[in-house]
């Protein structure tokens, strides 16, 4: 058992170096085969500055039928557990978790048929990103049957995970957002330097160019992210963690 639990931290401490989603979901399958628990979804989300949540990213090891269902029906933007997890850090089994609608109960009656009885709750922030990511892993056997408590088990495990998926995403992410915007060293200064609300003049000084340049600079930024205003470039570039 304790070679089983070395395999799988060692393979959780991988997780956030993969370079691919494909990558990413065959260990993990391979972690949660190890600790005996036969479903999980992980789902990362975009906060705006308004806490609108928009592109949904998933990684899938539960029933294809549930998982087509929850997209379809889009019960992933009124999840009471991805609600849980916007604003917690702390793991919390489903039964801990409020429902506020029938909407809500609804899917969660539909997820029991399709097995997951039983639901740990495991958010994953970071400080340098918008972005959220939720941990949820399933049972099979009812919450009253000692579902919750195999799940709480290893909660210090899946919260490990969950942040190390958290971590993968952010890379991968950063990755792709720095070969489509393609700044360059003066230009995330610039940006920084925006966000820290440092006029165009100061912009200037510091990075040894003239204020008619910066504008001409903070054109070329703006269009580069569709945006009329460098306030909302410097704030998308810290999103997609440029900066």
């Amino acid at each position: 058992m304790q070679r089983q639990l070395d395999d799988a931290l060692m393979l959780i401490t991988d997780l956030s170096g993969c370079n691919s989603d494909p990558e990413t979901l065959s260990r993990l399958k391979k972690v949660f085969s190890i600790l005996g628990i036969p479903s999980f979804l992980f789902v990362t989300f975009q906060l705006d500055d308004e806490a609108r949540a928009s592109d949904y990213r998933f990684l899938v090891g539960c029933n294809p039928e549930w998982i087509q269902i929850y997209q379809h029906r889009h019960w992933y933007s009124n999840d009471p557990y991805l609600q849980y997890g916007r604003t917690h850090t702390s793991p919390a089994p489903g039964s801990k978790i409020a429902i506020a609608s029938a909407g809500q109960r609804e899917m969660i009656e539909t997820a029991r048929r399709y097995g997951l009885r039983s639901t740990l709750t495991l958010p994953a922030h970071a400080r340098s990103t918008a972005l959220i990511g939720v941990l949820l892993a399933s049972t099979d056997v009812d919450a009253e049957a000692g579902g919750e408590e195999l799940l709480m088990r290893w909660r210090s495990l899946l919260r490990a995970t969950a942040l190390e998926l958290l971590d993968g995403r952010i890379s991968i992410n950063r990755r792709a957002a720095a070969a489509k915007y393609a700044l360059d060293e003066r230009e995330v200064s610039a940006l920084r330097l925006v966000l820290a609300a440092e006029p165009a003049q100061e912009v200037a000084r510091t990075i040894g160019l003239s204020v008619a340049t910066v504008y001409a600079m903070y054109s070329r930024i703006n269009e580069k992210f569709g945006v009329p205003r460098i306030n909302e470039a410097a704030r998308r570039a810290e999103r997609y963690g440029l900066l």
